[in-house]
């Protein structure tokens, strides 16, 4: 017996020893080209660019012996179909307490941004019309997505680098303005009902691996973000969050023909949405191969069926692309306008760190709004959730960890990028990976630790929103 385990060993011994060398020798080959590519290099820019690329690398080197105990279906490739639930009866579900008290968050924000801005700006009329004139910046996506709503995809200017907008949002809007006659009030319905939606569902995920005062923190930290304030905006973050969300959780129980549809849908709503079939697949195949070797299910129809599910995800993503065919008669148009227009590529993110330090070098001493509302909190949304993403790598569920390494570095890597913040506040595992870091055993001294660092996180998030809240007011330069 003894034999066959060294034996067993050595392939993974030897796998994760290849991947360890390899991670380090792709992120140097990956930097020495962005080195000779680069326009411009400043001391500056250069040491950001290897700190964010160092401790990314550092990241997925740590979480190589986790993934490798994944695919071999061990530790945390464990399913809990019930999570950690209390035994005591109770007259609602934690669930929906937990939407509620997202509704309950979601009102108290929208009464402090009407407060807010009637206090600096002076009373400007009701408080739908005053939510509006705040959240309707010309500088954001809003009107892009009411723009949608309202008359569709044209090839006419300026409403036609709206393709570059995903509809799913939009003809959500479209279809409760029949019921409230309003773009915006159709919106802050649709974003409200989707907050408290994502609350319940992130909170169900979150107990498939914590218990449930962890998986309750998990629900604080993603409405308690920084840029969670544009859940409250015409914007597609909240239905982006719920629909993640939902495919993760379908996945984890097993429902993947569920989840297909849920990932079509988030693929349907933003471009990003088709990095979940990274997760998704990876949960998908472990659940297969489990099967298939329990004997519960012949090896055929179960790779069929993974396969048609994989198809289905994919569906949200073709059908925005025939969009694109149908009415440019170009499959990929929107990338064009993305880098004409809004000056997007796909890059390295590392790239783009340093360029937002560059940028936030020259406008110190004369650009205060882009200091503040622009490159600082680009730069620590981007620090901290590499921060979140190494201290969790070694022990966060590995589909989790794949997930947020693959969408930190394709969404950071959009050169030009000014909405870090917002992209990562809909990232669904950042919150999860957070609560994952305040969790404790339920002794008194890893209680009162735990709830000690959970109270800081909460405290400093909230600041931060609060902040975020007045400087947007301000019209600072924040997207």
């Amino acid at each position: 017996m003894e034999t066959n385990i060294k034996t067993t060993n050595k392939p993974r011994k030897a796998l994760e020893a290849i991947l360890t060398v390899l991670i380090p020798v792709i992120a140097l080959g990956a930097f020495v080209w962005w080195l000779i590519k680069a326009e411009e290099l400043t001391v500056q820019g250069v040491i950001m660019a290897a700190l964010t690329l160092g401790v990314f690398t550092v990241a997925l080197i740590i979480a190589v012996p986790a993934f490798i105990r994944f695919i071999n279906r061990e530790v945390n490739a464990r399913v809990k179909p019930l999570g950690d639930r209390s035994m005591r009866r109770s007259r609602l579900h934690p669930a929906i307490v937990v939407a509620l008290s997202v509704l309950a968050a979601r009102i108290i924000l929208a009464v402090a941004a009407y407060v807010l801005f009637t206090a600096i700006k002076g009373y400007s009329g009701s408080f739908f019309a005053t939510l509006e004139r705040i959240w309707y910046k010309l500088d954001t996506d809003a009107p892009h997505y009411l723009s949608i709503a309202q008359s569709g995809y044209v090839t006419t200017e300026p409403e036609m680098y709206n393709i570059v907008f995903l509809p799913l949002f939009p003809w959500l809007i479209r279809a409760f303005g029949l019921v409230f006659r309003s773009g915006f009030v159709s919106a802050f319905v649709i974003n409200t009902l989707a907050s408290c939606a994502a609350g319940a569902v992130i909170y169900e995920l979150a107990l498939c691996d914590m218990g449930r005062r962890a998986a309750k923190l998990a629900v604080v930290f993603a409405f308690a973000m920084p840029a969670a304030i544009f859940f409250l905006a015409p914007m597609s973050e909240p239905l982006f969050l719920l629909l993640t969300a939902g495919c993760l959780l379908a996945a984890r129980k097993g429902k993947f023909w569920l989840g297909a549809v849920l990932g079509a849908l988030a693929s349907f709503t933003r471009s990003v949405g088709i990095i979940m079939l990274l997760p998704f697949v990876m949960e998908l195949i472990v659940h297969t191969v489990r099967k298939v070797k329990a004997e519960e299910t012949k090896p055929l129809p179960a790779w069929a069926k993974a396969a048609a599910c994989v198809l289905i995800f994919c569906l949200g993503t073709f059908f925005y692309l025939l969009i694109n065919k149908l009415v440019w008669g170009d499959w990929f148009k929107f990338l064009e306008f993305q880098k004409s227009v809004w000056f997007q590529q796909l890059g390295p993110f590392f790239g783009t760190a340093s360029t937002q330090t560059n940028y936030l070098f020259r406008a110190f001493g004369t650009e205060t709004a882009d200091v503040l509302g622009l490159w600082i909190p680009n730069l620590l949304y981007i620090l901290g959730a590499l921060a979140v993403l190494v201290l969790t790598a070694r022990t966060l569920r590995s589909s989790y960890t794949l997930c947020f390494a693959a969408y930190f570095a394709i969404t950071c890597g959009a050169t030009w990028l000014l909405s870090a913040p917002r992209y990562l506040t809909a990232l669904v595992v950042l919150p999860i990976a957070l609560a994952h870091l305040c969790q404790g055993r339920d002794d008194g001294v890893a209680l009162a630790r735990s709830r000690a660092k959970a109270a800081a996180v909460t405290t400093l998030l909230l600041m931060g929103q609060a902040a975020y809240l007045v400087m947007y007011i301000l019209e600072y330069s924040i997207y």
